[in-house]
């Protein structure tokens, strides 16, 4: 690798001096921004009569000819994008020019090779799409341009700063003239991903999504990049909305059981891509596939109409930690190992755990783990000759802790107490489900909750008027406070600002009000004669019965004929007492036990390996949990790192507290961790726990 300050036209000019910007360098967020600061940098030169300005670094690899530009595609296109834009504005005389040949000169010098055997030779090579934008802005036959493109808007951009510019072409050029740039040439020899990694290792200019593609195709030839690009990643960035890096997310947690943050996802899939030895061409058609399965879950589009409504209703929970369960049920589905009417029940029963859950406010951080390893639990049910909805709803039915599923009692608990005047985007959810039910004729409501055509009214108004007070008696206030944002107490209607804080009767009779209302949801209360407490609590009974009608509980038959293990995380809200463990995970491997010591020990160990000195520190330390370290053999003591031992009597609890904190200290995050127990209870006892 060889590195030069040089000024930026002299990259351009001459013969021969083509740059191609790499299918996997595809940037859709290309800002008009970019274009903004370009053109603020060059009348900022003229205006200070600067000699140079830093335009920053241009990493390129020579190929066949070509310099393939590795990092700074925009700040390329970009330049090239202004000096067609200039020359254009000089055509048209909207630049002042006391050179006839110009625009001729800066055609010929810097953006076309006119001695090529192509007709026309542009020396800037787009991708394909890219190009065909690019490509239009130099025709002559008066064909319109790509208007949705980006390569037009930024183009269309520069010519209206030319337009407006106080400067002559020859200034525009000479102030191009003084750019500088750190120009870097790859040798064969050059990691080209590697350098790539440590030029955008702040992460600010790049997805994780970004740098996948980047590491897939970097190393293809020309020829198999454009080919992977087209067969492939295209197909993939068009199924997941252009959310790469969110798709790789779930595909990753559904394929090994653990979900990574966002922000290491780019980190992850090359560990596991370097762990597989892979195969670049195995590996797209895997997602490829897979990503299918994420346009049909997002979208909601399988072509099946119960399924399809299944998938809209989950999606407005606003709940994409199920995707990695729905990724690997959609495989088995498609792969023709289950019923379409039996996707619809196991549909229905995430959507009724997911919803109970909400409504008690159970707290949501053992869903990561619930929905990575939902589909495999079920399967090793499946293979015992049980069907599939069986097996799941027998699972989610064993939950415990922050992974419960809530029974009648707590579920109609919480529909009673819970504001539901306060609940965010999940109004969509929840009006479209007691609006439409299952019902053939259905109303838009998500649209017109959106586009605030509908609106969620107080039935009982926020604040009461005098006739309110005297209209809901004595104990107006009680009921008030009690009722105002309960359930009970709220509709939908089009036309809440015509009701205001009106009496009820006024709001039944009125034009447009209950009575008239064409919404399911208003029958019934257009049936009363007042409003008060006696309506509320009759309106919150009927209510009950249809949310247990709508999400009842799930019902299993299926007996396991051997252990079925409970898989939970560190990082989950969970009881371990009277727990017994059968194996753990750590860093992606598993190991059996028989004991929640042999688990600390073994996981200590291998923390040991990756931070010894952090576990040695323990035993000159006197804070939690170092009292169970030491420097010295004991007898209740395992040695877990050279010269440091540890005491694993104690709780499950206290072992679960103490690998929290080990974790925090050594940048371990919890979910690394995972146990899986049997559902049989066994004794919490201190020094085995």
């Amino acid at each position: 690798m060889k590195g030069e300050e040089r000024y930026i036209l002299e990259l351009l000019e001459g013969r021969k001096k083509r740059f191609r910007i790499p299918v996997y360098q595809r940037n859709y967020d290309w800002k008009i921004e970019q274009c903004k600061r370009l053109f603020d940098d060059i009348e900022e030169v003229l205006g200070e009569e600067r000699k140079t300005h830093f335009f920053g670094s241009v990493v390129c690899k020579e190929e066949y000819g070509e310099r393939v530009v590795i990092d700074g595609q925009q700040r390329i296109t970009t330049l090239f994008l202004l000096l067609a834009a200039l020359v254009r504005q000089v055509e048209e005389g909207l630049v002042s020019t006391s050179d006839d040949e110009f625009a001729d000169t800066i055609r010929e010098d810097y953006l076309i090779d006119k001695r090529h055997k192509d007709a026309m030779k542009l020396k800037l090579k787009l991708i394909k799409d890219d190009q065909e934008a690019y490509k239009l802005l130099f025709d002559t036959t008066g064909k319109p341009l790509i208007g949705d493109s980006n390569v037009t808007q930024n183009y269309r951009y520069f010519l209206q700063r030319l337009a407006d510019t106080q400067y002559q072409a020859e200034q525009i050029l000479a102030a191009l003239e003084r750019l500088m740039v750190i120009d870097i040439v790859l040798s064969s020899d050059d990691d080209a991903q590697l350098i790539f990694e440590s030029l955008n290792s702040t992460g600010l200019d790049l997805s994780e999504g970004d740098k996948i593609r980047n590491y897939v195709l970097m190393d293809l030839s020309t020829d198999l990049q454009d080919e992977y690009y087209e067969s492939y990643w295209n197909p993939i960035e068009k199924n997941t909305n252009y959310d790469v890096s969110g798709f790789v997310r779930d595909w990753l947690a559904a394929r090994d059981r653990k979900t990574p943050t966002i922000k290491k996802v780019y980190t992850v899939f090359r560990e596991r891509m370097k762990a597989s030895d892979f195969d670049t061409k195995s590996v797209l058609e895997e997602m490829l596939e897979f990503s299918r399965y994420y346009q049909a879950i997002l979208n909601a589009d399988t072509g099946h109409v119960e399924v399809d409504r299944a998938l809209f209703r989950i999606s407005l929970l606003d709940t994409s930690v199920v995707n990695p369960f729905l990724l690997s049920f959609f495989k088995y589905w498609y792969d023709d190992l289950i019923t379409t009417e039996e996707v619809v029940k196991v549909l229905k029963s995430v959507e009724t755990y997911i919803f109970r859950r909400w409504v008690c406010k159970v707290p949501t951080n053992a869903l990561n783990k619930v929905f990575e390893t939902l589909h495999a639990e079920a399967l090793r049910g499946v293979e015992n000759g049980s069907t599939y909805c069986d097996v799941l709803n027998y699972i989610l039915l064993g939950k415990e802790g922050s992974g419960r599923l809530p029974d009648d009692e707590e579920f109609l608990s919480g529909m009673t107490d819970r504001d539901f005047y306060h609940i965010g985007n999940n109004k969509f959810y929840l009006y479209e489900c007691l609006e439409n039910a299952d019902s053939r004729e259905r109303v838009n409501v998500v649209e017109r909750l959106e586009d605030d055509t509908f609106t969620v009214e107080h039935i009982m108004p926020q604040t009461l008027s005098a006739a309110w007070k005297s209209d809901l008696g004595d104990g107006y206030k009680g009921i008030h406070d009690k009722w105002l944002n309960k359930l009970a107490n709220l509709t939908l209607t089009g036309y809440n600002s015509q009701y205001s804080n009106k009496r009820f009767v006024e709001k039944r009779d009125a034009k447009n009000g209950f009575s008239d209302s064409g919404l399911r949801i208003n029958r019934w209360i257009a049936g009363q004669s007042s409003w008060g407490e006696a309506q509320l609590e009759e309106r919150n009974q009927l209510l009950q019965s249809e949310f247990l009608e709508r999400w009842p509980m799930p019902a299993s038959e299926y007996v396991p004929t051997s252990e079925i293990h409970e898989e939970v995380s560190l990082s989950d809200d969970f009881d371990f007492r009277y727990r017994k463990i059968a194996a753990y995970s750590f860093m992606g491997s598993r190991y059996s036990v028989k004991s929640f010591a042999d688990m600390i020990l073994g996981v200590l160990s291998l923390v040991g390996e990756l931070e010894p000195v952090l576990l040695r520190r323990y035993t000159q330390e006197k804070d939690f949990p170092a009292r169970y370290f030491s420097d010295l053999p004991g007898d209740y003591y395992f040695e877990v790192a050279e010269g440091v031992y540890f005491n694993p009597g104690s709780s499950t609890e206290t072992k679960c507290n103490a690998l929290k904190r080990i974790f925090e200290r050594a940048g371990i995050e919890y979910n690394e961790l995972a146990f899986e127990l049997y559902k049989t209870n066994g004794e919490d006892a201190v020094t085995e726990g």
